[in-house]
């Protein structure tokens, strides 16, 4: 059976311990990048990611974190290297609101944190990307509940599509629901955290081992076709 493991770190603590390494740990694309990142607490996000990625994932082999770094597949989704080649391991990474979420499986992976910074229109986003039947639960949650639904469905979305490789492409985002599901038969985990959500999208069968700094008990969910044609909602 897979296993997965799901870190939920403050992107501030986190990206003091990179910037305690130095930056000779960095690849020679990576400090490009790096460069180009103007805003301080952008760099620090992105420091905190590329350490915190290599530090669990050195952890999970039992490796010196020296023979670990961070590249890209072609579909763009993080790409962990050992010694230069590609590590048996899968890697997902979110941040917002400063928190950093970072998923390790030896299985395709997605993780998302939403932490909303201001109030929107949850239900025309929702109509954008939602299949009908999710739209009809963010309408029917009324004004007390439409964010906390809205962001449970929203993150399931796009930790699916970080999963994937995929992304969130609208399109055939609203041609999939998430259900709920038993724990058996889940490919999701969802959590309310703060003001928003915490997802992660699973291979069916992974065995979530692991959940440091996760508040409180996940829901369970599955992805199924949507009913209907979503060209109708184009």
């Amino acid at each position: 059976m897979a296993a997965a493991r799901l870190h939920l770190l403050p992107v501030a603590a986190a990206a003091a311990e990179a910037g305690a390494q130095g930056l000779d740990w960095l690849t020679a694309a990576e400090c490009r990048r790096l460069q180009a990142i103007t805003s301080a607490s952008r760099r620090d996000t992105f420091l905190a990611g590329h350490w915190q990625a290599r530090a669990l994932a050195a952890q999970w082999l039992r490796l010196d974190v020296g023979r670990v770094a961070l590249d890209a597949q072609a579909d763009g989704r993080p790409l962990l290297r050992v010694d230069g080649d590609a590590a048996p391991l899968h890697l997902s990474l979110s941040h917002s609101g400063g928190w950093l979420a970072l998923a390790l499986a030896d299985a395709p992976v997605g993780v998302d944190i939403e932490l909303p910074r201001r109030v929107r229109d949850w239900n025309a986003l929702a109509r954008f990307v939602f299949s009908p039947e999710e739209c009809r639960r963010v309408d029917a949650a009324g004004d007390a509940l439409c964010a906390e639904v809205f962001h449970a469905l929203w993150t399931l979305k796009e930790a699916r599509g970080k999963r994937s490789g995929e992304g969130l492409q609208p399109r055939a985002a609203r041609a999939v629901t998430a259900q709920p599901a038993d724990a058996a038969n889940a490919e999701a985990l969802g959590w309310a955290f703060g003001e928003g959500a915490l997802a992660l999208a699973l291979a069916p069968g992974t065995r979530l081992e692991r959940a440091d700094g996760v508040p409180g008990t996940p829901a369970y969910w599955r992805f199924s076709s949507a009913a209907g044609d979503p060209r109708e909602r184009d």
